[in-house]
């Protein structure tokens, strides 16, 4: 009973060819930095994103004070 159940439910899947399935990603480069310049582009770069982070925390953090000293 179930082969049977099985197979017609492949023969409706055969029926339905018309789809178009998006591919996936199947692996992603990792970016290790090979030469000196790389590696110092890299360090640039890690160093400007934790400078945002610091800049916007304090940004935050002043104007948190500056909400209370209004008495909101």
């Amino acid at each position: 009973m179930a082969g049977i159940f099985g197979i017609a439910l492949r023969g409706l899947g055969m029926l339905g060819k018309g789809k178009k399935v998006s591919k996936t990603i199947n692996s992603v480069k990792p970016n290790v930095p090979k030469t000196k310049l790389e590696k110092a582009k890299s360090k640039l770069a890690i160093a400007k994103q934790k400078t945002k982070g610091s800049k916007a925390k304090l940004d935050q953090t002043v104007f948190e004070i500056s909400q209370k000293s209004k008495g909101k």
